[in-house]
């Protein structure tokens, strides 16, 4: 699976961000419709192509990118991850969850970065912490479930008290 954009679809994204999201919003919508019919590869395909695209968006201009994009990343990375796990790729699913919570716990962390997103980043990070616990039970990491709701629970406690200062 392709793990980045080609140059011209770069160029292109970046110069018509419009354009990018319609692209997204295809994706989205094809990978939707293979997963229905538990065409789980080519859902997984049209899912990270979704994905690349928010990716780079976010990319380009990091603060306002994560402000327009960070829901749009956020459906497309768990639509993967559902798509992994229907065809029986765990790892592939566990791997995309964790740098989806290792983003949102970076927003959540960054003092530098607007209130209004850390909260949002906050918001976004109960979901990604559902979906990464509720696979790392699936397959039996304990052990691992715990460390990732311990690290989350200490970076949004620290993230909620920055913010009330």
């Amino acid at each position: 699976m392709r793990q980045s954009l080609s140059p011209q679809q770069r160029l292109s994204y970046t110069r018509h961000p419009g354009s990018a999201l319609t692209e997204f919003r295809s994706h989205m919508s094809a990978g939707r419709d293979h997963h229905n019919r538990q065409q789980f590869a080519l859902a997984a395909r049209e899912f990270n192509q979704a994905r690349l695209i928010t990716q780079h968006l976010i990319d380009v201009d990091p603060l306002p990118g994560y402000q327009c994009y960070l829901k749009l990343k956020v459906a497309s990375c768990h639509n993967l991850a559902a798509a992994f796990s229907g065809m029986g790729k765990l790892q592939h699913a566990e791997a995309v969850l964790r740098e989806l919570h290792q983003s949102l716990l970076s927003l959540c962390r960054s003092e530098q970065i607007p209130r209004s997103l850390r909260t949002h980043a906050l918001g976004a990070l109960d979901n990604a912490l559902f979906a990464l616990t509720s696979l790392l039970g699936q397959q039996g990491k304990l052990c691992q479930l715990f460390k990732v709701i311990e690290e989350t629970d200490r970076t949004a406690e620290q993230a909620a008290q920055q913010m009330m200062h």
